[in-house]
């Protein structure tokens, strides 16, 4: 009798609590995959097993008078038995929320807990008693909420779940005086689900799919119900590795062991708390990623002891170790899965993708009442229509021409998901064949899943504008160019020329050699020449009139040829101050900004080269001697291009300076000026830092150099490396002796020492008495100015990355 007013206090208090949801009466005939917003509840454990239990079946009514009479029956009978108790002034408010504290009440007493003797009721402290009673049933477990707050249905659902989880109670009274009190509650071995349902709850490692997609379990618990749960129920590939929940029924026995596993409650598997030690999708090989030693900075996890008990699975398949290693590569994604909580890796789970484009629309039809879906060029390899199972998809809505998707097949099942993206300019290069990409002042490299591709990156091009798909690790897996350069609306005449025949079928050609807003030089066909249509009669004429070192704006006819118009309102640049850096008035005159384009012919003869610059502040320097002419072309008051004619340029050239390179794998850069420059890692002063040079031809190996800079840009180095002397011989009482020569040095307190190890690319200035006799060591000695006793202004003492 005590339990069937449990179960009924259970249904009823599940009736009142989830509202108009309605409330099945016996076993379930829906799942929880049969609720469309499923994606939008928190709690899904708690809704999937109540679904499974046919508790709630997730379907509103259309009744629009309900709210006001539907509960009635149900409200008087919840008074009568304690199960509700109003608000003590004859009112119920059945319209209102409920708040987490009433929600409390009602399942405390399903579980058995007494109202009137628990001063659930007719107390000042009742709201108290309450919540204190259902924190230690476990009741709010995952509920969010204070006492008063309006209860969601989502959160409900999760106190009935914690409520079917929780073990029952009995009240025991006893009596003082003829007056009857609450000694205790005894709590049963067993909880509500289980004896209202027979709800037992099962743990398992999900560890492979079957061809039918459904879940091989391991480390069942209990593990009499391995038989009954093992490949029953749908998985996705995201579950391999994963803890799973799920529910059956069965009896236990009175230690609290299964006795009997009956039959499945549960229709879907809900992960659980899954121990991932740690993943990887950068390509690092296995071994690497379980050895533990201190230098290796990817270890991950150990792998379990007994090898034998390690288990390997590649897109759900159970594999070899040997065939999962060699399925390591980058943007395949490696977790290591600890299933059995000791801290070692006990599962190895691969998820191998492959990189597709959506070549074509997406159609759909209907075959023997079977939707069928073609997704060119990915259910097929081209433009072809190519149709399968919509069932045996997943993520194929919202797929449009030109979308870029992983694929993965598992079992008869392929999951599709929408590559992520980033967009954005290239502004740095690293590496050789393993190239890494700065976007954003992020690097990227290139992702070896099949189908990845970064070739739609034109190389060094640090100009226009990409968008790079990512796989799962942020590995580039295709690149698309986003903006085609901005066609050159205005460019400068360097000089003309005509090909002319006198042949039968010969034709007249007009050409024209131009500077381009990049600093390109390119000869193009003249069709027109300010308004005049360019013919061998008068060509001369019209060529003399509109002259050479000029600026013209021109356009592109279909046929590829030029028409060029004179720009009338360019003036000349100012020759009688030179050309200042980084000065509004670079000329003396004209004002330009840091958006004006300076096209700059340097040099004579043979030796004639053309740069474009991008602002005053990139614009070189030129003395007034050395500038011979040039055009500024302005829009209100300030310049947007202008073109200079020089023979040199001043430039800021530095003083030789001491470097030791570091690496002589430079970083790729933009110049800002439509070309590249390398970025070295040096040690320059004593100092860890980078050094820019305008070639890679300059540092061809790591060591000594001295070098001098051009506005900030390495023009010049020199290896220093032959100079350098083979060991320290003595070093005290202020004598130096290093090499094979004996070569004898004097210094001070004011000599500088720095101690480069070369193998760690690191630099530490130090003093004498740190340095002593080592016949392995490389020095270098500079002396100071003006010294004729050999005294010692710096010395480099290099450590060999073999010594």
């Amino acid at each position: 009798m005590r339990n069937l007013k449990r179960v009924l206090s259970l249904a009823l208090a599940s009736v009142m609590l989830l509202g108009m949801m309605v409330i099945g009466a016996g076993a379930a005939d829906k799942t929880a995959a049969d609720l469309t917003d499923m994606d939008k509840v928190t709690n899904k454990e708690a809704v999937s097993v109540m679904v499974d239990l046919g508790i709630i079946e997730g379907t509103s009514t259309d009744l629009t008078d309900i709210d006001t009479n539907w509960a009635e029956g149900y409200i008087k009978y919840c008074y009568a038995n304690g199960i509700i108790s109003g608000d003590g002034q004859g009112h119920f408010f059945p319209t209102q929320g409920v708040t987490v504290v009433q929600a409390a009440k009602m399942l405390l007493v399903a579980l058995g807990y007494d109202a009137e003797a628990s001063k659930y009721q007719n107390n000042s402290m009742w709201s108290v008693n309450i919540m204190k009673d259902a924190q230690v049933a476990g009741l709010l477990n995952g509920v969010e909420g204070t006492a008063n707050d309006t209860l969601t249905r989502d959160g409900a659902a999760q106190m009935i779940f914690n409520t079917l989880n929780a073990k029952t109670v009995t009240p025991k009274f006893q009596y003082d005086m003829g007056v009857q009190y609450l000694s205790e509650y005894v709590v049963s071995t067993t909880t509500l689900g289980y004896q209202t349902y027979g709800m037992v709850k099962v743990t398992a490692t999900v560890t492979g799919i079957t061809a039918d997609g459904k879940a091989t379990l391991t480390n069942v618990e209990p593990k009499d119900a391995t038989t009954l749960v093992n490949e029953k129920l749908p998985v996705t590939p995201d579950m391999v590795g994963n803890a799973v929940n799920l529910y059956v029924k069965g009896t236990l026995n009175s230690d609290g062991t299964l006795n009997k596993a009956e039959k499945l409650i549960s229709t879907s598997l809900v992960i659980g708390t899954t121990n991932v030690l740690g993943t990887s999708t950068d390509g690092t090989a296995l071994a690497t990623l379980t050895d533990k030693v201190s230098t290796n900075k990817k270890f991950i996890a150990e792998l379990e002891e007994d090898t034998s008990k390690v288990s390997y699975f590649v897109n759900g398949e159970s594999k070899s170790a040997e065939d999962a290693a060699a399925a390591v590569k980058t943007g395949v994604i490696v977790e290591l899965i600890d299933t059995n909580s000791n801290g070692k890796a006990d599962l190895v789970k691969l998820t191998v993708k492959e990189v597709k484009t959506v070549v074509g629309e997406v159609k759909t039809k209907t075959e023997n009442d079977v939707l069928m879906v073609a997704i060119p060029g990915v259910t097929s390899a081209n433009t072809t229509l190519t149709y399968v199972k919509a069932s045996e998809l997943s993520g194929y809505e919202g797929l449009a021409k030109d979308d870029v998707v992983l694929t993965v097949k598992v079992g008869n099942m392929t999951y599709i998901e929408k590559a992520a993206s980033v967009e954005g300019v290239v502004t740095g290069i690293k590496g050789d064949t393993s190239k890494t990409y700065k976007v954003d002042g992020v690097y990227y490299a290139v992702s070896a899943l099949e189908g990845a591709s970064n070739s739609g990156y034109e190389g060094n091009d640090f100009k226009n504008t990409y968008t790079f798909y990512l796989d799962n690790g942020n590995n580039i897996v295709k690149a698309v160019k986003v903006t085609e350069e901005t066609v050159t609306k205005t460019a400068v005449v360097l000089q003309y020329g005509q090909i002319s025949s006198t042949a039968i079928g010969s034709s007249f050609v007009a050409q024209a050699q131009l500077l381009f807003e990049d600093g390109t030089v390119e000869v193009v066909e003249m069709s027109k020449l300010n308004g005049t249509e360019l013919t061998s009669d008068n060509f001369t004429t019209t060529t003399g009139e509109v002259g050479t070192g000029v600026f013209v704006d021109y356009s592109v006819d279909k046929n590829g040829k030029y028409e060029l118009t004179k720009v009338e309102s360019a003036e000349d640049v100012a020759t009688d101050k030179g050309i200042t850096s980084n000065t509004a008035k670079f000329d003396g005159t004209n004002v330009a900004n840091a958006n004006t384009i300076f096209l700059v012919k340097k040099g004579t003869g043979s030796n004639v080269t053309y740069t474009a610059y991008k602002g005053i502040a990139n614009v070189p320097s030129v003395a007034k001697a050395d500038l011979k002419g040039g055009q500024v072309v302005s829009k209100d008051s300030v310049a947007t291009y202008v073109y200079i004619v020089a023979d040199k340029f001043t430039g800021d050239v530095s003083a030789e300076k001491y470097t030791y390179i570091i690496s002589a794998k430079p970083e790729t850069v933009s110049d800002g000026n439509n070309g590249v420059d390398y970025v070295y890692s040096a040690i320059v002063d004593g100092e860890k830092t980078t050094l820019t040079a305008d070639t890679d031809k300059l540092f061809t190996a790591s060591g000594l150099y001295t070098y001098q800079t051009t506005d900030g840009v390495v023009t010049k180095a020199e290896s220093k490396q032959d100079a350098l002397k083979k060991g320290i011989t003595t070093i005290s009482g202020g004598t130096l002796v290093v090499g094979a020569d004996d070569a004898a040095y004097l210094y001070t307190d004011d000599t500088v020492f720095y101690a480069i190890d070369e193998k760690a690319g690191t630099v530490e200035s130090v003093s004498a008495s740190n340095i002593s006799a080592d016949k392995d060591v490389e020095v270098f000695v500079i002396t100071a100015e003006k010294s004729d006793n050999n005294t010692a202004s710096v010395v480099f003492v290099i450590t060999p990355a073999e010594g």
